[in-house]
């Protein structure tokens, strides 16, 4: 396996996908830390970042090892899309570590008894290209409601940030250059603000790394263990909604991959079970030592990964290298955690791929009908959840195979 892995080329190209992978995936594990810190009324300063930084250490650790063991195995990263029910769950009693325990167990079950392939298979071109737009759109709506609510009385520097950052995202977009975007936009969403006067100060922090899950739990975010019938009852629901939203969220993945390469080109192998077995245990790990997040694919790596076509496992290799580095230095984490450049990363590197590709494919689509009932699917996933865009399509089209 180490010998396989000395005759692999690397190439300056194979930095990009592992410096934007780092960037994503601490903006989405700040909004993790964020929102269930909000929630749940916890007040210390130092949460969201510790929290941040051993989650990007545990996933980092995890990554390294998985790239040498499964090397189609893509990076267990963070369920974006989740974010958004975090103040439900909360309201509903959920406990985030009997979460993590939890989608971890179920998910191996799902992968393993071949249930979690089944969920993929039943989704064709309407369904993928549905779920696709409903995550697009969605995220392009949360993601500027937590920009423009950043600036409160400072309205005008979001609009010349977004205006800037749109201005950037075409240019790189009409020179084929997209694997570019989450570097980039991360560098205009952090020094825009710092030039007219609301940017972010680095304060120095400390630098001992706390994995005790007693401190975690009791001290940090105050709620205990939840090691209790009701809780656990009150959990598997979500557990079980998280499993499918697993399945959801490798679609919309899978079109962008498929958007990325032509007819004729080999694709990037993608391994279902060794990828999300390595998410469920990922997710009983972070969640045993405090981790907010609820785990999935990397979206921020392999998104630019399959836009440059690059081989995965000597990507992956870079990428775990660099968030350990900044796991372990914490500078990295502070710069990547600022609000603006959190959100902008999210709109312009993750979610916007995710509105072109569904976009693209609606316009390539030959016929009327099947143009209308993905834009009917889509609203609907929109307006109630993206479980319902996923069964309305998946109904829609084995009625179209009869």
């Amino acid at each position: 396996m180490i010998n396989k892995m000395k005759n692999i080329d690397i190439s300056y190209k194979d930095f990009i996908p592992a410096l934007s992978g780092l960037i994503g995936k601490i903006a989405l594990v700040t909004s993790f830390a964020l929102v269930w810190a909000q929630e749940l009324s916890i007040t210390n300063p130092d949460f969201v970042l510790e929290n941040v930084r051993i989650e990007i250490l545990i996933g980092s650790i995890i990554t390294l090892i998985a790239s040498f063991l499964y090397p189609n195995a893509a990076p267990a990263g963070t369920l974006a899309p989740l974010v958004v029910l975090i103040p439900v769950m909360s309201a509903f009693g959920v406990h985030p570590l009997i979460l993590g325990i939890t989608v971890g167990v179920l998910g191996i079950l799902a992968v393993r008894s071949g249930l979690f392939k089944y969920l993929l298979d039943l989704s064709g071109f309407t369904c993928k290209t549905s779920i696709t737009l409903t995550f697009g759109i969605s995220g392009v709506w949360m993601s500027i409601q937590k920009l423009y609510a950043f600036f409160d009385e400072k309205k005008h520097v979001f609009w010349i940030l977004t205006v800037v950052l749109i201005i950037v995202y075409l240019i790189l977009f009409y020179f084929k250059k997209n694997w570019l975007v989450i570097p980039v936009i991360s560098i205009f969403a952090f020094i825009i603000p710092e030039l007219v006067g609301t940017g972010y100060m680095i304060i120095p922090v400390n630098l001992n790394l706390n994995l005790n899950p007693f401190y975690w739990w009791n001290d940090m975010w105050g709620i205990g263990f939840g090691l209790n019938g009701v809780t656990i009852l009150k959990t598997i629901p979500f557990a079980l909604f998280i499993i499918l939203l697993w399945a959801i969220d490798t679609l919309s993945i899978q079109a962008i991959r498929e958007g990325s390469y032509g007819n004729k080109e080999k694709e990037e192998q993608l391994d279902i079970v060794q990828s999300f077995t390595s998410v469920a245990v990922r997710n009983m790990i972070g969640a045993f030592f405090g981790g907010a997040q609820t785990g999935s694919l990397w979206r921020s790596f392999l998104i630019p990964l399959y836009m440059i076509k690059r081989p995965m496992r000597i990507c992956a290799v870079i990428l775990s290298v660099f968030g350990i580095i900044a796991s372990l230095t914490m500078i990295p984490i502070q710069i990547m955690s600022y609000t603006p450049l959190v959100w902008s990363v999210l709109l312009f590197g993750i979610i916007m791929p995710f509105t072109v590709i569904a976009l693209t494919n609606i316009k390539n689509t030959k016929g009327l009908r099947i143009k209308l009932f993905i834009l009917l699917f889509s609203a609907l996933g929109i307006a109630v959840s993206p479980i319902i865009t996923w069964i309305a399509s998946v109904i829609y089209e084995k009625l179209e195979t009869n």
